[in-house]
């Protein structure tokens, strides 16, 4: 996967730079589309894939969208860019990885995405004993797994990731109402 990570910093390094030269030739909210195009849809295609990787490789991905975001702002270096990013409603690289791949459990739980996803995802069955968590008929059982690639399968993480949810959360009525909870959830608060 670092090969992967490698590649994207590299295509996203290549946009920022031609972005940050020709800067100062258009406003601010021009150059937010073009941050929103280039590099935040990199950033975004197949990151559910990223669910799992190590820190090093989300904090590589986290620095290129800080860059994007002090790009946009015209700020330097030195400017905190968790300010910026709050300021443009962007999820840390972490969370967005988390938002996509809730985003498909939730999908796959009410029967909205393919079939080969809903097979990988089992709602939790406490057994015969009377357990509080039988309760609540939104939980997933989480399969166990003995090599660490298998904790970053979407069959293991979505549904660790999803319990994890609070139950309102998951009780969403429909897929917009769960993704304005679930990035107001996910949305970090300083």
């Amino acid at each position: 996967m670092s090969d992967y990570v490698s590649s994207l910093c590299k295509s996203v390094n290549f946009h920022l730079r031609n972005l940050r030269r020709i800067r100062r030739f258009i406003d601010q909210s021009t150059c937010a589309h073009a941050v929103r195009s280039l590099i935040l849809s990199r950033l975004d295609y197949c990151n559910s894939l990223l669910a799992g990787i190590s820190q090093s490789d989300v904090q590589r991905l986290q620095s290129l969208q800080n860059r994007a975001a002090r790009l946009i702002y015209q700020a330097d270096r030195y400017t905190p860019s968790s300010l910026l990013s709050r300021e443009l409603h962007w999820l840390p690289v972490q969370q967005r990885i988390h938002f996509e791949v809730l985003l498909q459990v939730y999908n796959s739980f009410y029967r909205l995405s393919p079939v080969y996803l809903q097979d990988l995802i089992a709602k939790y069955n406490p057994g015969p004993r009377n357990l509080r968590s039988g309760n609540d008929n939104t939980r997933l059982a989480i399969p166990s797994t003995r090599r660490s690639a298998g904790d970053r399968s979407f069959g293991v993480i979505g549904p660790r990731l999803w319990n994890a949810l609070p139950s309102h959360i998951r009780a969403a009525p429909n897929v917009q109402c769960f993704r304005k909870l679930l990035k107001t959830h996910l949305f970090p608060i300083e």
